[in-house]
């Protein structure tokens, strides 16, 4: 089985913040994409039974967002495959009550993560060790 780990966020700040993040626990780079629709793209060309993904999936993004990225990995079938860790900025509940309608969010945190917040992940721990 291989296990990938992308980072979906529209933030380069975030994004650079994250990675030099992991360093401290792989020293593979982990896939980034500045939108839903290329990390969509990427997971259609390179999906396989042999294939899981975790996810850190901002919701609030240019041309496809967190939610409707989870809508089309749902209503494509891929959810099976895919664990995601909603990352994101916003403080509003009612993202949180909507993360809890999809089986495979896994976690809802608030951005940026920390060392702190990564432990309390045992999923993301676990792929950050498989890169």
């Amino acid at each position: 089985m291989t296990h990938r780990l992308l980072q979906i966020d529209d933030d380069p700040v975030i994004l650079f913040l994250h990675n030099k993040l992991f360093s401290k626990y792989t020293n593979s780079k982990i896939e980034q994409f500045k939108n839903g629709k290329l990390a969509l793209d990427h997971i259609l060309a390179n999906n396989g039974p042999d294939i899981s993904y975790m996810l850190l999936l901002d919701i609030n993004m240019p041309v496809i967002n967190g939610w409707e990225f989870m809508d089309e990995i749902c209503n494509l079938g891929l959810d099976r495959s895919i664990s995601v860790v909603i990352l994101t900025s916003s403080a509003d509940y009612a993202d949180l009550d909507k993360s809890k309608s999809y089986d495979n969010i896994v976690h809802f945190i608030q951005k940026p993560l920390t060392r702190e917040k990564i432990e309390k992940i045992p999923l993301l721990l676990e792929y950050l060790n498989l890169q």
